[in-house]
Protein backbone atom coordinates (compact mmCIF):
# COMPACT_ATOMS: atom_id res chain seq x y z
CA UNK A 1 0.00 0.00 0.00
CA UNK A 2 1.12 3.57 -0.64
CA UNK A 3 -0.37 4.69 2.68
CA UNK A 4 0.17 2.49 5.72
CA UNK A 5 -0.37 2.81 9.44
CA UNK A 6 1.22 0.60 12.07
CA UNK A 7 0.10 0.28 15.68
CA UNK A 8 2.83 -0.69 18.16
CA UNK A 9 2.81 -1.86 21.78
CA UNK A 10 6.27 -0.46 22.43
CA UNK A 11 8.80 1.59 20.52
CA UNK A 12 12.43 1.41 21.70
CA UNK A 13 14.73 4.17 20.38
CA UNK A 14 16.49 1.97 17.80
CA UNK A 15 13.13 0.89 16.34
CA UNK A 16 12.06 4.50 15.88
CA UNK A 17 15.35 5.09 14.03
CA UNK A 18 14.54 2.11 11.79
CA UNK A 19 11.10 3.38 10.81
CA UNK A 20 12.27 6.95 10.26
CA UNK A 21 15.04 5.67 7.98
CA UNK A 22 12.41 3.80 5.90
CA UNK A 23 10.27 6.88 5.29
CA UNK A 24 7.83 6.40 8.18
CA UNK A 25 6.70 9.01 10.69
CA UNK A 26 4.64 9.45 13.82
CA UNK A 27 0.84 9.79 13.69
CA UNK A 28 -0.63 10.04 17.17
CA UNK A 29 0.51 6.84 18.89
CA UNK A 30 1.26 4.97 15.68
CA UNK A 31 3.72 5.06 12.79
CA UNK A 32 2.58 5.77 9.26
CA UNK A 33 3.92 6.38 5.81
CA UNK A 34 2.45 7.81 2.62
CA UNK A 35 3.64 8.42 -0.92
CA UNK A 36 0.78 10.62 -2.14
CA UNK A 37 -1.34 13.46 -0.78
CA UNK A 38 -4.47 15.22 -1.98
CA UNK A 39 -4.89 18.95 -1.44
CA UNK A 40 -7.73 20.99 -2.90
CA UNK A 41 -8.74 18.18 -5.21
CA UNK A 42 -5.28 17.64 -6.70
CA UNK A 43 -2.82 14.78 -6.31
CA UNK A 44 0.71 15.49 -5.11
CA UNK A 45 3.72 13.31 -4.25
CA UNK A 46 5.03 13.17 -0.68
CA UNK A 47 8.83 13.18 -0.48
CA UNK A 48 10.26 12.40 2.97
CA UNK A 49 13.31 14.41 3.97
CA UNK A 50 15.99 14.26 6.62
CA UNK A 51 19.16 16.18 7.40
CA UNK A 52 22.42 14.53 8.43
CA UNK A 53 23.85 16.31 11.46
CA UNK A 54 27.47 15.19 11.09
CA UNK A 55 29.56 18.20 10.06
CA UNK A 56 26.42 20.37 10.05
CA UNK A 57 26.55 24.04 10.99
CA UNK A 58 23.94 26.79 10.70
CA UNK A 59 24.31 29.03 7.68
CA UNK A 60 24.92 32.72 8.29
CA UNK A 61 21.25 33.50 7.64
CA UNK A 62 19.98 30.79 10.00
CA UNK A 63 22.48 31.77 12.68
CA UNK A 64 21.23 35.36 12.47
CA UNK A 65 17.61 34.27 13.01
CA UNK A 66 18.63 31.90 15.80
CA UNK A 67 20.64 34.52 17.67
CA UNK A 68 18.02 37.24 17.22
CA UNK A 69 15.27 35.11 18.77
CA UNK A 70 17.54 33.54 21.39
CA UNK A 71 18.38 37.05 22.59
CA UNK A 72 14.78 38.26 22.41
CA UNK A 73 13.03 35.31 24.13
CA UNK A 74 13.61 32.82 26.91
CA UNK A 75 13.97 29.22 25.69
CA UNK A 76 13.57 25.97 27.65
CA UNK A 77 14.15 22.46 26.26
CA UNK A 78 12.98 19.56 28.42
CA UNK A 79 10.95 16.31 28.43
CA UNK A 80 7.61 16.97 26.76
CA UNK A 81 4.39 17.44 28.66
CA UNK A 82 0.88 18.41 27.63
CA UNK A 83 -0.70 20.98 29.97
CA UNK A 84 -3.36 23.67 29.89
CA UNK A 85 -0.85 26.42 29.09
CA UNK A 86 0.18 24.65 25.89
CA UNK A 87 -3.40 23.63 25.11
CA UNK A 88 -4.58 27.26 25.27
CA UNK A 89 -1.82 28.37 22.93
CA UNK A 90 -2.55 25.46 20.59
CA UNK A 91 -6.19 26.53 20.33
CA UNK A 92 -5.14 30.11 19.42
CA UNK A 93 -2.76 28.72 16.81
CA UNK A 94 -5.38 26.28 15.48
CA UNK A 95 -7.90 29.08 15.01
CA UNK A 96 -5.54 30.89 12.60
CA UNK A 97 -4.03 27.80 10.92
CA UNK A 98 -4.96 27.65 7.20
CA UNK A 99 -5.55 23.89 7.19
CA UNK A 100 -6.77 21.01 9.32
CA UNK A 101 -5.43 20.31 12.80
CA UNK A 102 -6.52 17.87 15.50
CA UNK A 103 -9.06 19.37 17.93
CA UNK A 104 -6.57 19.24 20.82
CA UNK A 105 -2.95 18.51 21.64
CA UNK A 106 -3.99 15.35 23.44
CA UNK A 107 -5.75 14.06 20.33
CA UNK A 108 -2.86 15.09 18.09
CA UNK A 109 -0.08 13.47 20.13
CA UNK A 110 -1.76 10.78 22.23
CA UNK A 111 -4.84 9.81 20.16
CA UNK A 112 -6.79 11.21 23.15
CA UNK A 113 -5.21 8.61 25.45
CA UNK A 114 -2.92 8.95 28.44
CA UNK A 115 0.12 6.90 27.39
CA UNK A 116 2.96 8.10 25.15
CA UNK A 117 5.00 5.36 23.43
CA UNK A 118 7.50 7.94 22.24
CA UNK A 119 10.34 9.64 24.09
CA UNK A 120 9.06 13.16 23.45
CA UNK A 121 10.86 16.38 24.27
CA UNK A 122 9.67 19.96 23.96
CA UNK A 123 11.10 23.38 23.24
CA UNK A 124 9.22 26.24 24.89
CA UNK A 125 9.59 29.92 24.00
CA UNK A 126 8.61 32.56 26.55
CA UNK A 127 8.17 36.31 26.26
CA UNK A 128 8.54 37.15 29.92
CA UNK A 129 6.08 34.87 31.74
CA UNK A 130 3.96 34.19 28.62
CA UNK A 131 4.37 31.05 26.53
CA UNK A 132 4.40 32.27 22.91
CA UNK A 133 5.67 29.18 21.10
CA UNK A 134 6.56 25.53 21.58
CA UNK A 135 7.36 22.36 19.68
CA UNK A 136 7.39 18.63 20.37
CA UNK A 137 10.04 16.30 18.96
CA UNK A 138 10.74 12.60 19.45
CA UNK A 139 14.08 11.04 20.28
CA UNK A 140 15.39 7.79 18.87
CA UNK A 141 18.82 6.31 19.46
CA UNK A 142 20.57 8.25 16.68
CA UNK A 143 17.71 10.34 15.29
CA UNK A 144 15.26 13.02 16.32
CA UNK A 145 11.98 13.76 14.57
CA UNK A 146 10.16 17.10 14.61
CA UNK A 147 6.48 16.44 15.31
CA UNK A 148 4.60 19.69 15.94
CA UNK A 149 5.39 23.39 16.15
CA UNK A 150 2.97 25.95 17.60
CA UNK A 151 3.24 29.72 18.05
CA UNK A 152 1.09 32.66 19.09
CA UNK A 153 -0.43 34.32 15.98
CA UNK A 154 0.64 37.77 17.28
CA UNK A 155 4.29 36.68 17.05
CA UNK A 156 4.21 35.50 13.45
CA UNK A 157 6.85 38.04 12.33
CA UNK A 158 9.43 36.35 14.57
CA UNK A 159 9.25 33.03 12.61
CA UNK A 160 8.83 31.11 15.87
CA UNK A 161 7.67 27.95 14.10
CA UNK A 162 10.88 27.80 12.12
CA UNK A 163 12.87 28.88 15.18
CA UNK A 164 11.66 25.80 17.08
CA UNK A 165 13.11 23.64 14.29
CA UNK A 166 16.47 25.36 14.74
CA UNK A 167 16.22 24.76 18.49
CA UNK A 168 15.54 21.07 17.86
CA UNK A 169 18.52 20.83 15.51
CA UNK A 170 20.69 22.57 18.09
CA UNK A 171 19.58 20.00 20.67
CA UNK A 172 20.50 17.21 18.24
CA UNK A 173 23.93 18.68 17.61
CA UNK A 174 24.66 19.19 21.30
CA UNK A 175 23.63 15.62 22.15
CA UNK A 176 25.36 13.76 19.32
CA UNK A 177 22.39 12.73 17.18
CA UNK A 178 23.05 11.70 13.58
CA UNK A 179 19.83 12.66 11.74
CA UNK A 180 17.05 15.20 12.00
CA UNK A 181 13.70 14.30 10.40
CA UNK A 182 11.29 17.21 9.74
CA UNK A 183 8.68 15.16 7.81
CA UNK A 184 7.86 15.43 4.11
CA UNK A 185 7.94 18.04 1.40
CA UNK A 186 5.35 18.20 -1.39
CA UNK A 187 6.76 19.15 -4.81
CA UNK A 188 4.35 21.55 -6.49
CA UNK A 189 2.81 22.62 -3.16
CA UNK A 190 5.02 25.28 -1.61
CA UNK A 191 3.47 25.17 1.88
CA UNK A 192 6.03 22.56 2.99
CA UNK A 193 9.12 24.06 1.36
CA UNK A 194 10.28 25.64 4.64
CA UNK A 195 11.57 22.21 5.67
CA UNK A 196 14.35 22.48 3.10
CA UNK A 197 15.54 25.84 4.48
CA UNK A 198 17.26 24.14 7.40
CA UNK A 199 20.23 23.00 5.31
CA UNK A 200 21.43 20.23 2.95
CA UNK A 201 18.57 17.75 3.31
CA UNK A 202 18.34 14.28 1.79
CA UNK A 203 15.20 12.87 0.12
CA UNK A 204 13.92 9.30 0.39
CA UNK A 205 13.62 7.51 -2.95
CA UNK A 206 10.76 5.00 -2.77
CA UNK A 207 12.03 2.76 -5.57
CA UNK A 208 15.62 2.33 -4.37
CA UNK A 209 14.72 2.72 -0.67
CA UNK A 210 17.75 5.00 -0.39
CA UNK A 211 18.31 8.56 0.87
CA UNK A 212 19.58 10.87 -1.87
CA UNK A 213 20.92 14.45 -1.59
CA UNK A 214 18.12 16.82 -2.60
CA UNK A 215 20.10 18.22 -5.52
CA UNK A 216 20.36 14.68 -6.98
CA UNK A 217 16.76 13.60 -6.36
CA UNK A 218 14.78 12.89 -9.58
CA UNK A 219 12.10 15.56 -9.16
CA UNK A 220 11.50 15.42 -12.92
CA UNK A 221 10.32 11.80 -12.57
CA UNK A 222 7.86 11.96 -9.69
CA UNK A 223 5.39 9.07 -9.22
CA UNK A 224 2.33 11.30 -9.65
CA UNK A 225 3.54 12.34 -13.09
CA UNK A 226 4.44 8.79 -14.12
CA UNK A 227 1.10 7.47 -12.90
CA UNK A 228 -0.92 10.07 -14.81
CA UNK A 229 1.13 9.70 -17.99
CA UNK A 230 0.80 5.91 -17.88
CA UNK A 231 -2.98 5.97 -17.42
CA UNK A 232 -3.36 8.65 -20.08
CA UNK A 233 -1.55 6.35 -22.49
CA UNK A 234 -4.15 3.62 -21.93
CA UNK A 235 -6.94 6.20 -22.09
CA UNK A 236 -5.65 7.43 -25.46
CA UNK A 237 -5.97 3.99 -27.00
CA UNK A 238 -9.40 3.37 -25.47
CA UNK A 239 -10.64 6.75 -26.72
CA UNK A 240 -9.31 5.93 -30.20
CA UNK A 241 -11.16 2.62 -30.15
CA UNK A 242 -14.37 4.23 -28.76
CA UNK A 243 -14.29 2.32 -25.49
CA UNK A 244 -15.84 4.50 -22.74
CA UNK A 245 -13.53 5.31 -19.83
CA UNK A 246 -12.91 7.91 -17.12
CA UNK A 247 -9.68 9.04 -15.50
CA UNK A 248 -10.44 9.78 -11.84
CA UNK A 249 -8.79 10.67 -8.55
CA UNK A 250 -9.56 8.13 -5.85
CA UNK A 251 -9.31 9.56 -2.29
CA UNK A 252 -10.36 6.23 -0.67
CA UNK A 253 -6.91 4.84 -1.59
CA UNK A 254 -5.98 5.53 2.05
CA UNK A 255 -9.14 4.05 3.58
CA UNK A 256 -7.04 2.03 6.03
CA UNK A 257 -6.47 5.27 7.96
CA UNK A 258 -10.19 5.50 8.70
CA UNK A 259 -10.78 1.90 9.77
CA UNK A 260 -10.99 -0.13 6.54
CA UNK A 261 -7.54 -1.70 6.87
CA UNK A 262 -8.87 -5.29 6.90
CA UNK A 263 -10.43 -4.98 3.42
CA UNK A 264 -8.62 -5.75 0.15
CA UNK A 265 -9.49 -2.47 -1.51
CA UNK A 266 -7.82 -0.53 -4.35
CA UNK A 267 -4.92 1.43 -2.89
CA UNK A 268 -4.01 3.58 -5.91
CA UNK A 269 -4.82 7.33 -5.81
CA UNK A 270 -5.52 7.64 -9.54
CA UNK A 271 -7.55 5.18 -11.60
CA UNK A 272 -8.82 4.65 -15.13
CA UNK A 273 -12.37 3.37 -14.89
CA UNK A 274 -13.58 1.40 -17.89
CA UNK A 275 -17.29 1.76 -18.46
CA UNK A 276 -17.81 -1.92 -19.16
CA UNK A 277 -20.92 -3.20 -20.90
CA UNK A 278 -20.18 -6.74 -19.74
CA UNK A 279 -20.04 -6.49 -15.95
CA UNK A 280 -23.32 -6.51 -14.02
CA UNK A 281 -23.85 -3.48 -11.78
CA UNK A 282 -22.30 -2.55 -9.45
CA UNK A 283 -19.21 -4.31 -10.85
CA UNK A 284 -16.36 -2.14 -12.12
CA UNK A 285 -13.37 -2.75 -14.36
CA UNK A 286 -10.50 -0.49 -13.30
CA UNK A 287 -6.94 0.09 -14.50
CA UNK A 288 -4.27 1.12 -11.99
CA UNK A 289 -0.59 1.85 -12.50
CA UNK A 290 1.92 0.71 -9.90
CA UNK A 291 4.82 3.17 -9.81
CA UNK A 292 7.02 0.80 -7.80
CA UNK A 293 6.62 -2.21 -10.09
CA UNK A 294 6.21 -0.11 -13.26
CA UNK A 295 3.23 -2.19 -14.32
CA UNK A 296 -0.41 -1.76 -15.35
CA UNK A 297 -3.02 -3.74 -13.41
CA UNK A 298 -6.58 -4.49 -14.49
CA UNK A 299 -8.99 -5.26 -11.67
CA UNK A 300 -12.58 -6.36 -11.51
CA UNK A 301 -14.00 -4.54 -8.50
CA UNK A 302 -17.18 -4.16 -6.53
CA UNK A 303 -18.40 -1.19 -4.51
CA UNK A 304 -18.19 -1.63 -0.74
CA UNK A 305 -19.20 1.78 0.60
CA UNK A 306 -19.61 5.46 -0.28
CA UNK A 307 -16.99 7.40 1.69
CA UNK A 308 -18.04 10.93 0.75
CA UNK A 309 -18.73 11.79 4.39
CA UNK A 310 -15.16 10.97 5.40
CA UNK A 311 -13.56 13.58 3.18
CA UNK A 312 -13.20 17.23 4.07
CA UNK A 313 -15.40 19.74 2.29
CA UNK A 314 -12.33 21.51 0.92
CA UNK A 315 -11.56 18.39 -1.10
CA UNK A 316 -15.08 17.76 -2.30
CA UNK A 317 -15.97 21.35 -3.13
CA UNK A 318 -12.72 22.36 -4.82
CA UNK A 319 -12.14 22.58 -8.54
CA UNK A 320 -10.31 19.41 -9.53
CA UNK A 321 -8.36 18.62 -12.67
CA UNK A 322 -10.26 15.32 -12.90
CA UNK A 323 -13.40 13.78 -11.35
CA UNK A 324 -13.33 12.25 -7.87
CA UNK A 325 -14.29 8.62 -7.24
CA UNK A 326 -15.45 8.43 -3.61
CA UNK A 327 -16.81 4.87 -3.46
CA UNK A 328 -14.55 2.32 -1.80
CA UNK A 329 -13.70 -0.29 -4.44
CA UNK A 330 -12.89 -3.86 -3.39
CA UNK A 331 -10.54 -5.95 -5.53
CA UNK A 332 -12.58 -8.99 -6.58
CA UNK A 333 -10.12 -10.27 -9.19
CA UNK A 334 -6.86 -9.27 -10.84
CA UNK A 335 -7.65 -9.76 -14.51
CA UNK A 336 -4.27 -8.81 -15.97
CA UNK A 337 -0.88 -7.28 -15.18
CA UNK A 338 1.30 -6.01 -18.04
CA UNK A 339 4.15 -3.55 -18.55
CA UNK A 340 2.73 -1.92 -21.70
CA UNK A 341 -0.09 0.62 -21.83
CA UNK A 342 -1.04 -0.44 -25.35
CA UNK A 343 -1.17 -4.07 -24.30
CA UNK A 344 -3.44 -3.18 -21.40
CA UNK A 345 -5.77 -1.31 -23.75
CA UNK A 346 -5.85 -4.34 -26.08
CA UNK A 347 -6.77 -6.65 -23.21
CA UNK A 348 -9.68 -4.38 -22.30
CA UNK A 349 -10.82 -4.17 -25.91
CA UNK A 350 -10.67 -7.97 -26.31
CA UNK A 351 -12.71 -8.48 -23.16
CA UNK A 352 -15.39 -6.16 -24.45
CA UNK A 353 -15.49 -7.94 -27.83
CA UNK A 354 -15.59 -11.41 -26.31
CA UNK A 355 -18.57 -10.59 -24.16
Amino acid sequence: MFTEKLYLDHLPPALLDHYLAKGWYRMGQSMFTCRFLMFQGQLFPAVWVRMPLAQYAFSKKLRKLYNRNANRFQVVTRPGKINMEKERLYQKYRKHFPGRLAPSLKVSLLDDGNVNLFNTYETCIYDGPELVGFSFFDLGKDSLASILGVYHPDYKKHSLGFFTMLLEISFGLENGYSYYYPGYIVPGYAKFDYKTRIGPVECFDEKSQQWIPKQEFPFEDLPTRRMEQALLEVKGYLDEWSIPNNLVLYPPYEANLIGYWILDYLEYPMLLECVSTTLPAPGRMVVAYDTIRDSFLLYQCSVYDDLSDFFHSSLLDSTTNMPLQLELLIKDELLAEVSSGKEMARIIAEQERED
